[in-house]
């Protein structure tokens, strides 16, 4: 999808402003060589400051992307950089399942999250020299019904402690899944198709 501006894009210096290699490795699937430059942006931003849950994540990525993009633009750095940012977070309800605390918050959430749906929000933005792209992707992902011995023994692998909501689709984690509605790279972590259709767009507006 992304033949058509490939020269373009390699003119840029590309920064995911991430420390995920699951992110890195997803844009990398994409041809892109990006280097990983996680954000120092304090993740405090208020849920209940924001018309929904779009915004929320869309402002926290954009703050992501913000600190970089200016850390690196410093001085007389004339490189022209695209910062691509994204975070991710898991709902049920009003609830925001963020990164378990520790394994017995772990075992809460995926006992939570045993046997329903949540809906997975991923806020991406692209923020480049004539300003910022801003998009958010979400999922309905069904958990299978689980037993106490079966959510303990995933727990106990430590996968879930560095995901949002507690799981990992593309790891173990996705055997406790029955079925997910829309994109499965959102609830990975960076929708790889709507990103191709912005970075066309960005490229295209740019041109014209």
């Amino acid at each position: 999808m992304l033949a058509p501006i490939k020269h373009l894009l390699a003119t840029k210096r590309i920064i995911l402003a991430s420390g995920s290699p699951r992110r890195q490795e997803l844009v990398k699937s994409l041809g892109l060589n990006a280097e990983l430059c996680p954000s120092t942006f304090e993740e405090n931003l208020n849920p209940a400051d924001f018309k929904d849950f779009s915004k929320f994540i869309e402002a926290t990525a954009l703050g992501k992307a913000e600190e970089v993009y200016n850390r690196l633009k410093t001085g007389d750095n004339q490189e022209e950089i695209l910062v691509i940012a994204a975070d991710t977070m898991v709902t049920m309800g009003s609830e925001i399942y963020g990164k378990p605390k520790d394994n017995a918050d772990a075992l809460r959430m995926i006992t939570n999250l045993a046997g329903k749906c949540n809906t997975v929000f991923t806020g991406v933005v692209l923020k480049h020299s004539k300003g910022v792209r801003s998009f958010t992707e979400t999922a309905d992902v069904y958990f299978g019904e689980l037993s106490r011995e079966q959510i303990e023994a995933y727990v106990a692998t430590g996968e879930p402690l560095d995901k949002a909501g507690g799981y990992g689709v593309q790891g173990l984690g996705g055997a406790l899944i029955s079925r997910i509605d829309g994109d499965f790279y959102c609830v990975m972590g960076l929708p790889l198709h709507r990103l191709c259709c912005e970075l066309n767009k960005l490229f295209v507006e740019d041109a014209s």
